[in-house]
């Protein structure tokens, strides 16, 4: 069993490196903030089920 402590990590630091390419991409392709804000609401919301997901699946096994 992990740790939720571990998940909760994992979970921030992927969201985080997701915020952070969204946000570099932005500045480089300078997107309208309404796609550049869609992309940050998906990107952390798949960021973190991923996580998520990936530790329930691992539990079960």
């Amino acid at each position: 069993m992990v740790s939720p402590i571990k998940k909760f990590g994992l979970m921030f630091l992927w969201m985080g490196i997701v915020a952070g390419s969204i946000i570099t991409l932005s500045a480089f392709f300078n997107f309208p903030d309404e796609v550049a804000g869609v992309l940050y609401f998906i990107g952390i919301g798949i960021a973190a089920s991923s996580v998520l997901n990936y530790y329930r699946k691992e539990e079960n096994s």
